[in-house]
């Protein structure tokens, strides 16, 4: 039998931002595995999910979303630092002038249709400088959205997780890659940093590709804001641990919707619930929700994630929870 060969662990020129780490560890099957545990459920317990019954489900019949769509023709700014959400977890972000787009996905994902639009015309989404890949799964790493977004912005580096760069190829994109691994960092500019860090979740576009690229979420800082981008991820002993890595996070964008039941879903995805204790634990000044409101990925309805946050601030007199419509503009540093 032919020996597999050895995944990277890392990326050889960047540096480690954890004290003791050498790379991301892979197991006796070649693959990537999480800091505490696996995310990821075997098709025996997909079945189960399927044929269990599911008792909001009279709740979905005719549902819309209930986050609102603001349309805008100019999405990028002059104002120096800034956010607009465009559904599930693609964000417009710019901080230093440089222009950053996170996993991009702004059609529907195969017979999985988008209950919000887009608020923009595509080529509304140039010029920019990074895109930032943070796995590979089809409502993340959209082949269409990505051919797009390349062809309009072909000076653009994506940054991504390990062995991703391969995927993107086959697509025929020709921008620059830059695979990291996990607690690794890349200077972007003066005073702009970008560092991969982990997610609990995991990979797979096929059968038999199991973890065989790398997931994460990523710290993005400049001189005046800390945003972190979390990505999908289960709760996990990571969001503490970061928390203790970068001493102030201005921002966490953080996932708050596909995480019903919560036996199957709970490891790949936080729920609101789980979103605050993530927030907590990263000790961050204001949560962003997202990964709700876009598309129907489980057995809440399409709104219910965002009534439960509602409910969960009201519940807890939270008052640090921005929750944003799609094409809303949100300043980052007001000076």
């Amino acid at each position: 039998m032919k020996k597999l060969k050895q995944k990277p662990t890392h990326h050889p020129d960047l540096p480690f931002i954890k004290s003791g780490w050498t790379g991301n560890p892979v197991n006796a099957k070649n693959q990537y595995y999480n800091l505490d545990g696996p995310s990821e459920k075997s098709f025996k317990e997909v079945f189960r999910w399927q044929k269990q019954k599911n008792p909001l489900k009279h709740l979905k019949k005719k549902q819309q979303s209930p986050v609102k769509v603001i349309f805008r023709e100019k999405m990028i700014q002059n104002n120096n630092h800034h956010l607009t959400w465009l559904g599930h977890t693609t964000f417009l972000i710019q901080l230093q002038k440089k222009n950053f787009l996170t996993d991009p996905v702004l059609y529907g994902v195969g017979p999985v249709k988008r209950y919000t639009a887009l608020p923009c015309q595509v080529q509304a989404l140039q010029p920019l400088d990074f895109i930032l890949l943070s796995h590979n799964h089809r409502d993340h790493c959209d082949k269409k959205s990505m051919q797009q977004i390349c062809s309009l912005n072909k000076d653009a580096k994506i940054i991504t997780g390990l062995e991703i760069g391969a995927l993107l190829r086959s697509w025929k994109i020709k921008n620059e890659i830059i695979e990291m691994g996990w607690y690794q960092q890349l200077d972007l500019d003066k005073d702009l940093t970008c560092t991969y860090l982990p997610a609990k979740h995991w990979n797979r576009r096929g059968l038999y590709d199991l973890n065989e690229m790398l997931w994460g979420s990523f710290m993005i800082q400049s001189k005046k804001v800390t945003l972190y981008f979390g990505a999908d991820s289960g709760m996990g002993k990571h969001f503490r641990e970061i928390g203790t890595l970068f001493s102030q996070i201005d921002y966490a964008l953080l996932g708050i919707g596909a995480y019903m039941p919560e036996w199957f879903m709970g490891p790949s995805h936080t729920s609101p619930k789980d979103a605050v204790k993530a927030f907590e634990q990263l000790n961050a000044n204001t949560l962003i929700p997202m990964h709700h409101g876009t598309f129907d990925l489980s057995d809440e309805p399409i709104g219910y994630p965002l009534e439960q946050m509602k409910n969960w601030i009201q519940e807890k007199k939270l008052t640090n929870i921005k929750n944003l419509a799609i094409g809303e503009l949100l300043i980052l540093d007001k000076e």
